[in-house]
């Protein structure tokens, strides 16, 4: 084909094309006129929006209580170690393993026949002694008599006194070695101290033990002490009498309440800690020495805190957003959080309490908008059927809000 021929054939083609992309466009414009609301208004390409129906609520005042976190370790209000103070066959075993015990009850009872031995011998010499004193007695007396009479001599009383002085020391010593055998055996027999609970024995009846044996265990559980150590940033903070919160692997759905009692005036150089104790009740015996608890120590307690819900919150970086409304209009506002847990989030700025905020919906306002605003709850539960792409999707403050420092109990007041 001749070039001027293929030339024609281009020609063709292109108006061919030009034609049908201009009877397209004039057939499209209606039918686009038709699809938007009537007289165009609304819907149409251009057209003003209808205003956003949003959920808000008012901002209220609460309870919070600023917490801090850490991990303890259980031990007994009072716990020792029973052990024998002197050598000695083991004669009676008073407990049974486990056993709940009293102050003074007899543990464990050594041989005792060769200390009540000892004991009988000291009582034997104080007696002789008394007899002899008593003999010497009457007989100073007659030579005290014949002296004065001028039948004896003052010689013979003299000697006579210096034997009873001899024997009122011959009685205090038998005496003292009375109370030193009693003594001794008095470290025969081991008591209890004080109130608790003993543990597993290692001695069994007729073993002969030596000084420093143990015997078994003594706790008073019916308190318990919790050490634990929170950063040394919170010394200024921290006071006795602070409310512990703890929860044991072992007792899941219980918590522990218990109160600061002593706070360590040393800090530890390596982990930069402050070591607290505090003390819990426990009747029921439930807290067992060793037992590891996570905490969380009440370290301050706002009652008039204000506090809003967190899917009224938006974070952009670093800052806090809420879109406060007023006469129907959305307000943007930059606020400063403090605490946060349980659903609410203290505000430390930037708004007060009686204010009202955009809760559901913020994704779809823009600051200067109408909205429409009804009450939080008040909108009806979806179709179970709606597509899931039609669902209202979470919140960006409930997917990216950064935890605040620490956590809080936050209540609303009623």
């Amino acid at each position: 084909m001749r070039l001027s021929g293929q030339l024609a054939v281009v020609a063709l083609l292109g108006a061919a094309g030009l034609g049908g992309w201009y009877a397209y466009q004039s057939s499209g414009e209606p039918a686009t006129q038709q699809q938007g609301a009537p007289g165009g208004q609304r819907g149409g390409r251009g057209g003003p929006s209808a205003p956003a129906t949003v959920e808000v609520d008012t901002v209220k005042t609460g309870r919070i209580v600023e917490t801090r976190e850490s991990v303890g370790t259980i031990r007994a209000f009072e716990s020792i170690t029973v052990t024998a103070k002197v050598a000695g066959v083991i004669d009676k075993i008073g407990f049974e393993e486990g056993q709940q015990v009293k102050a003074g009850d007899v543990l464990v009872q050594l041989d005792a026949a060769e200390r009540q031995a000892d004991i009988d011998q000291a009582i034997a010499e104080a007696s002789r002694a008394v007899a002899l004193k008593n003999e010497i007695a009457i007989k100073l007396e007659r030579a005290q008599a014949l002296n004065r009479t001028g039948a004896g001599t003052s010689a013979q009383v003299e000697d006579l006194t210096a034997q009873m002085k001899s024997l009122e020391g011959a009685m205090a010593s038998a005496q003292a070695q009375r109370k030193a055998a009693e003594a001794r055996l008095e470290d025969l027999t081991i008591r209890a101290p004080f109130n608790g609970r003993v543990g597993t024995r290692t001695v069994s009846l007729g073993a002969y033990i030596a000084p420093g044996t143990r015997i078994t265990s003594l706790d008073d559980l019916s308190k318990v002490r919790l050490d634990f150590a929170v950063p040394e940033n919170l010394l200024g903070r921290l006071q006795p009498g602070q409310t512990v919160n703890a929860i044991s692997a072992a007792y899941k759905n219980r918590i522990f309440k218990g109160k600061v009692s002593t706070i360590d005036p040393r800090v530890e150089q390596t982990t930069r800690t402050a070591r607290l104790t505090a003390e819990f009740e426990n009747p029921d015996e439930a807290l067992k020495p060793g037992m590891f608890l996570s905490v969380a120590l009440e370290v301050s307690t706002k009652d008039d805190a204000v506090v809003v819900p967190e899917e009224a919150i938006v974070s952009e970086g670093l800052r806090h957003i809420v879109y406060p409304v007023k006469d129907n209009k959305v307000e943007r506002r930059v606020i400063t959080i403090g605490q946060r847990q349980g659903g609410k989030v203290e505000v430390v700025e930037g708004l007060k309490a009686g204010e009202t905020i955009v809760v559901l919906g913020v994704q779809r306002v823009r600051p200067g908008a109408e909205v429409i605003a009804r009450p939080l709850g008040s909108s009806t539960r979806e179709p179970q059927n709606t597509p899931a792409a039609n669902r209202q999707q979470p919140s960006r403050s409930t997917l990216n809000a950064p935890n605040a420092i620490g956590t809080a109990q936050a209540a609303e007041a009623k």
